[in-house]
């Protein structure tokens, strides 16, 4: 059951790779003026598989934690890592569906949303590392 919640969280950092790279297309598009496809259904699909698991893995992660030790922050800068993560997913999540659901020319709601994503995933990076410093201290 431990082993759950990490998993979560590398199948979405690996989601977010496709989501990023076609985000990138979009922003060299809009902000750059090379000519490329944005493949929007398959960015969206990403993300928002990505973001998914995040914030259900971030819950999962928060659970196990309460209920194997009863302390939320016996993880330290993890979960407070973690804790900033979640209204960035809710950000990228809400920019998203926005830009999904109203497509039109726009120039800063998308860059608001990429650069946004681009700091989760940032943060993603920053809690395998600190995950895989907790998992040699408590669980091997």
């Amino acid at each position: 059951m431990l082993w759950s919640h990490p998993l979560m969280q590398v199948i979405a950092l690996v989601l977010s790779v496709p989501a990023v790279l076609f985000g990138w297309k979009r922003f060299l598009a809009v902000h750059c003026g090379q000519k490329c496809v944005f493949p929007w259904k398959q960015h969206v699909r990403w993300g928002t598989y990505a973001i998914a698991l995040w914030l259900g893995g971030g819950l999962l992660g928060s659970l196990l934690v309460w209920f194997y030790w009863r302390n939320l922050f016996l993880t330290g800068v993890h979960a407070y890592v973690g804790l900033v993560m979640l209204p960035l997913c809710v950000i990228g999540y809400m920019t998203g569906y926005r830009l999904d659901k109203e497509k039109r020319r726009r120039k800063w709601l998308p860059l608001v949303h990429g650069v946004n994503n681009l700091v989760l995933v940032a943060l993603a990076l920053w809690q395998l590392w600190t995950g895989v410093s907790l998992v040699r201290l408590y669980l091997m």
